[in-house]
C-alpha cells in the first residue's frame, strides 16, 4: 500500500522534507508500477529513480553532517551505504529473477524508510536546526 506523507515523518528542515516526499513519491511509483500490469514496463526506469535520487538525497544530508560538525555522522552515512548496496542488490535480483522480486524491495524500503525517517532522520534535526537550517 502506498505510503502517505505525515507530519510525525518531518525532521523540520524544509529542504530535507521536500526530498522525503519526493522518494515516498517514487516508492509509491514503484508499488503501483508492481501492482498494476499495464505498468510493468516502466519498471526498469522507476528503480533507475529510485537509486538516483535516494544518491542525490543522501549526499544532501552528508553535506550538512560535514558542514555542521554532526556527532553521529558516520553511524549515519554507513546506514545510507548499506541502503544503497541493498538496492543494488535487489536490482540485480531483479535482472535475474523478473518481478517477483520488487514485492520484496517494496516491503523493505517501507520498513527501511519507516525506521529511518522516524528514528534515525529526527537525530539529527537538532543540530541542523542549531545552525539555522530549517
Amino acid at each position: 500500500m502506498p505510503i502517505p506523507w505525515t507530519p510525525e515523518l518531518s525532521v523540520n528542515v524544509k529542504e530535507i522534507d521536500h526530498q522525503h516526499q519526493t522518494f515516498l513519491a517514487i516508492l509509491n511509483s514503484l508499488y503501483e508500477v508492481v501492482y498494476k500490469a499495464e505498468r510493468k514496463k516502466e519498471l526498469p526506469n522507476i528503480l533507475r529513480q529510485l537509486e538516483a535520487y535516494a544518491s542525490f538525497h543522501f549526499a544532501t544530508e552528508e553535506k550538512y553532517f560535514d558542514k555542521f560538525g554532526y556527532e553521529l555522522a558516520e553511524e549515519h552515512k554507513k546506514k545510507h551505504s548499506e541502503l544503497l548496496a541493498d538496492v543494488l542488490k535487489f536490482k540485480e535480483r531483479y535482472q535475474k529473477e523478473g518481478d517477483e522480486v520488487m514485492a520484496e524491495l517494496i516491503g523493505f524500503l517501507e520498513d527501511w524508510l519507516a525506521g529511518h525517517l522516524a528514528t534515525e532522520d529526527k537525530k539529527y534535526t537538532q543540530c541542523f536546526n542549531s545552525h539555522g537550517l530549517f
